[in-house]
């Protein structure tokens, strides 16, 4: 099968792969579509992970498919034909992470992936066992394959809502309107939050959140965001911060920008060289709440799929670009530069 592999950003190779074959319990799905996540990008996250020169093969999560063969073992309400959406990452429901409810800190999540040594930028992926039994869900016909790869980043920004709800009245600064920013945007004015403000050195990404809901927009490049918040928030920090943008400046915004009795969730993670200079004495005055979540669970996942499928969040108007397989390194320079107005870059394997 073709295959894309990573090796920068900028060499991202289609290759002829393997067809990974189908075990007891598993399901080969036929990729229809994956989207281009901000942590496919980010190059030295990928290199990283790596550990090791040469291609890097197992990237590309947000993903949808039709099932092409079901192995031997795999409760039959699963057919092939079928149109899913699927996850790399599952838990293991047994740890101490996930008896208290923190199912995303599993080590079994953080480790679990597609079965093939390819991601999803692939003709086929085969889903171990353990990801059909938790991490499958079945794709509504109402629902395209494009919209469905936005259930993997919608999910992970649920789970993020409520680590630090945005919602009931409250004031939100969300730094950052790439697609997660502008996905908490809409949420949060979904679920009720008093004013939204959200901030960015694009002029032309501050007018899109417009669109998504914001109230109101600040430019990260030319005015102090943390004090412009507060004249539009009635001299009042802000209730919620919600950090998107993985740079060392928008941490400090986030210290900053924060109000009394507020909640600061570090939504995307910077390199974990780079280290931040901490007021605690601010944060400790404040009473201030500091929070991160990492990915999605099942039931975020669900979530995610039921708010697409009934329109209550908007992920047609965020998909901007749409490449074949052996465009993938197109689709990566426009994510990864934003260039020619790209938001969301969807990739088809099929084409």
């Amino acid at each position: 099968m073709k295959a894309a592999v990573y090796y920068r950003n900028s060499d991202i190779r289609i290759e002829d792969v393997d067809e990974p074959i189908t075990g007891p319990g598993e399901i080969k799905v036929k990729v229809m579509a994956c989207g281009v996540c901000g942590s496919d990008v980010m190059e030295w996250y990928r290199l990283k992970r790596a550990g090791r020169p040469g291609g890097i093969g197992a990237f590309g999560h947000e993903c949808t498919g039709i099932i092409a063969e079901t192995g031997p073992g795999v409760d039959p309400k699963w057919k092939v034909g079928d149109r899913v959406v699927f996850t790399h990452h599952v838990p293991c429901n047994t740890c101490n992470a996930c008896i208290r409810g923190h199912t995303t800190a599993c080590t079994t999540l953080q480790t679990t992936k597609f079965k093939n040594a390819y991601g999803a930028f692939a003709e086929y992926v085969v889903l171990p066992a353990l990801n059909v039994d938790r991490g499958l869900l079945r794709l509504p016909d109402s629902v395209s394959f494009d919209a469905g790869t936005f259930v993997e980043p919608l999910g992970c920004v649920v789970r993020g809502q409520q680590m630090a709800p945005a919602s009931d009245g409250r004031s939100v600064l969300v730094i950052g309107a790439g697609i997660t920013g502008l996905l908490h945007t809409q949420l949060a004015r979904l679920n009720g939050a008093g004013f939204i403000a959200v901030s960015n050195p694009s002029p032309e990404r501050l007018a899109i959140a417009k669109k998504f809901g914001a109230d109101a927009t600040i430019s990260a490049r030319t005015e102090d965001v943390p004090a412009r918040f507060r004249e539009l928030n009635g001299g009042l920090g802000a209730d919620t911060v919600i950090m998107t943008a993985p740079v060392p400046v928008a941490v400090q915004q986030s210290f900053e920008a924060v109000g009394a009795g507020g909640t600061i969730l570090f939504f995307a993670p910077t390199n974990p060289e780079v280290r931040s200079e901490m007021n605690l004495w601010n944060l400790w005055q404040k009473e201030a709440t500091i929070t991160n979540s990492y990915a999605a669970d099942f039931h975020n996942l669900s979530t995610a799929l039921k708010l697409i499928q009934h329109d209550r969040v908007n992920v047609a108007d965020m998909v901007t670009h749409v490449f074949p397989l052996d465009k993938t390194v197109e689709g990566f320079l426009l994510t990864a530069k934003h260039r020619d107005g790209s938001l969301k870059v969807i990739i088809h394997p099929q084409e």
